[in-house]
């Protein structure tokens, strides 16, 4: 069984530190160039005279450089409001999906076993092989009916116990979350690069979890060499399958479990270049707004 721990390396929890404050730092400075033009227009009852007052007071009234935060104000808007349109409408295709697919009725013990142990599990009805956690404040571990014909019972275990340490863990959640602050400040690429960082972590770790519980790194092995063997699925485009780009380094860490793996955190030109606009963006805000 492998001996690599259940946590993630120094670097990955510095680098989600890094854009957690940085998120915050960005916010406090945008959201006060906020406050500091909206304060220098007297408010009135009618709605659309305050901000037809207040677009022109920004464009007239303040230089280039405060204009450029605001623009970098509505664009975080625009993107987070999109992002949380588009998750609005995936949930509804993802319960049309299910309300169509769902199976109540499921005799195999790997299932009834973890149902047993109040883990919310749901059975669909389809041909491609899916196992995912979806759900951000009740998780559910959805498995298709094809994966549990496929599979062993060791092996389906495995897969469950991959998708019970993201179930427990919020995955879905947090990466709603994560997906959404790289979107809205795509201005600073390194995000995206940590996030994505992050995100291959979760799928190593969610396998180590499983191989501990299984007591050894063969059956999930097995399956996700099965799986690699069937890339080109029919999987709905708003499902986050077992099988993602993290399977290389997965299947180097469940065949080599001695092997130290280096996932790479971000590109160091990104990171230049996000500083570089931190840099910018502090100035403005340090010279013009305070």
């Amino acid at each position: 069984m492998s001996s690599h721990r259940l946590r993630l390396p120094q670097q990955t929890k510095l680098a989600l530190l890094f854009l957690w404050v940085t998120t915050i730092a960005v916010v406090v400075a945008l959201g006060y160039n906020v406050v500091h033009q909206v304060q220098d227009i007297p408010f009135k009852s009618d709605l659309s005279r305050f901000l037809n007052m207040l677009v022109v007071d920004t464009l007239a009234n303040h230089i280039i450089w405060e204009i450029i935060l605001s623009g970098l104000v509505v664009f975080c808007l625009t993107v987070t409001g999109k992002h949380i349109i588009h998750q609005f409408r995936m949930h509804y295709k993802w319960k049309r999906y299910v309300s169509a697919k769902k199976i109540q009725c499921i005799t195999n013990p790997v299932i009834k076993s973890f149902r047993d142990k109040n883990i919310r599990v749901l059975i669909i009805e389809e041909s491609a092989w899916i196992a995912m956690t979806v759900g951000f404040f009740r998780p559910v571990i959805v498995v298709s009916t094809s994966m549990i014909e496929r599979f062993q019972d060791n092996e389906l275990t495995a897969i469950l116990y991959h998708e019970y340490y993201h179930y427990k863990s919020f995955h879905p959640l947090q990466l709603f979350i994560m997906h959404m602050t790289g979107q809205a400040l795509a201005f600073l690429p390194v995000i995206k690069e940590i996030v994505h960082h992050y995100q291959i972590w979760m799928e190593l770790l969610a396998d180590r979890y499983a191989a501990r519980q299984m007591g050894s790194e063969v059956p999930l092995a097995e399956v996700l060499l099965s799986i690699t063997r069937q890339q080109r699925l029919d999987v709905p485009v708003f499902s986050v399958h077992f099988a993602n780009e993290a399977v290389n380094y997965r299947l180097i860490q469940l065949i080599d479990s001695k092997h130290e793996l280096n996932v790479p955190l971000f590109n160091w030109s990104k990171m230049i270049l996000s500083i570089a606009v931190l840099q910018i963006i502090f100035i403005i805000f340090i010279n013009y707004c305070i």
